[in-house]
């Protein structure tokens, strides 16, 4: 902050002004005392207190300038006071400019603020706005906090950050600006205009260059279709794109489908909401609420639009309201109408009638115990278990 060309020598410089105003000050006031007769004030008290006082202009423009000349930033205020004892500006309805490699990269407004000289940073409060021009994005809130020398804007107090994409509102917003990223901190809550999401946590990063919403703390995503909710996810972990609106969650990943009624658990998901589709390269559960029919394998996919599941590796699928079980390689589920097509070893059993059928291939319903063993009759194998 000490530069050469600082705003502190603004108001050093002015310090003639002071001395000649100080001046005819004392000239005018020690002949009213003397003319009123009050000698208990002298001459040198009034001094003191005018010398002490803050020195005030009107219609300041102050700046920094780095030592290679590039501009850090400028502030102009309908009113300044240098307060000298604490080697700091005042400055009432402040319109700041910051600057990023010499070129302007933000634009700020505030209804005062304090400026330090040795600290190396720029305090702004009340109604805080803060324009970023490159990436037009918008940040309100109540306080500010400029750390000049790494180039971070921390903003506090009812945040709104905001572009034509999405809305987010905070606790506070941290600004970094030679990484251009913005964290926002502390009950969370980002709306994405399209399609239409709700996105809670208590901590997100959001990469702008690279167009992502990160999430290293619990995140809730809430899909929303004419204003009703759609679909759930909760994780603990999720990297959104904002481009190609694909998520990536992770860790204790639950996945709620309100049309038909569906829960998907993994600790790994990619959620392509566009298109409606999932894919677990891990394990994965799918629960169909409705029919109580629990489907698991090593990995699995999903197809919302299409209401169906392709599950693969030890593929093990339970009517839980009957007992009936069924085995097999691969499996192709249609949650609209409760079928299945199994592929690879399929190995099915029910509890009544108590029965076991094995084939290369099986189709049928797990909730009516309605399955059709397809193959030549040498591959398929049926064992009827006596009462």
């Amino acid at each position: 902050m000490k530069t050469p060309n600082n705003y502190f020598s603004y108001f050093q410089n002015s310090s003639i002004l002071l001395s000649i105003f100080v001046t005819l000050f004392l000239g005018i006031t020690a002949c009213n005392k003397k003319n009123q007769g009050q000698a208990n004030i002298s001459e040198q008290t009034i001094a003191n207190e005018i010398i002490e006082s803050d020195l005030i202009l009107n219609d300041v423009t102050l700046e920094e300038i780095s030592e290679a000349g590039q501009m850090l930033w400028r502030v102009k205020s309908k009113r300044a006071s240098y307060v000298k004892n604490q080697e700091l500006v005042k400055v009432i309805k402040p319109k700041s400019e910051l600057f990023r490699d010499g070129k302007l990269a933000y634009k700020i407004t505030a209804l005062q603020g304090e400026i330090y000289q040795d600290e190396n940073k720029i305090l702004l409060i009340e109604e805080i706005e803060v324009y970023d021009i490159q990436n037009q994005i918008i940040i309100r809130g109540q306080q500010l906090e400029w750390l000049t020398e790494p180039g971070i804007i921390i903003v506090r107090n009812n945040i709104i950050g905001s572009n034509e994409q999405l809305q987010a509102s905070a606790q506070m917003a941290k600004v970094i600006s030679l990484e251009n990223r913005i964290e926002f901190y502390g009950q969370v809550v980002a709306m994405f205009k399209e399609p239409v999401l709700k996105i809670q946590t208590d901590q997100l990063f959001w990469e702008i260059d690279k167009k992502k919403l990160i999430a290293n703390k619990l995140i809730k995503i809430e899909e929303l279709k004419d204003k009703q909710v759609i679909g759930i996810a909760y994780g603990e972990e999720s990297d959104f794109n904002l481009e190609s609106q694909i998520a990536t969650m992770k860790k204790n990943v639950q996945l709620l489908r309100t049309n038909p009624k569906i829960q998907i658990s993994s600790d790994l998901m990619i959620w392509n909401m566009p298109q409606g589709l999932i894919d677990s390269p891990g394990p994965i559960t799918v629960l169909e609420q409705g029919e109580k029919v629990v489907l698991q394998a090593n990995k699995g996919q999903g197809n919302f639009q299409k209401n169906t599941f392709v599950l693969s590796g030890d593929v093990v699928g339970v009517g839980q309201q009957n007992q009936a079980q069924l085995n097999s390689d691969r499996l192709t589920w249609y949650s609209n109408n409760q079928t299945f097509e199994a592929e690879g070893n399929v190995f099915y059993r029910q509890v009544d009638p108590p029965f076991n059928v094995r084939g290369p291939r099986a189709v049928g319903q797990l909730k009516n115990e309605t399955v059709i063993i397809q193959g030549d009759n040498s591959n398929v194998v049926t064992e009827i278990i006596p009462q």
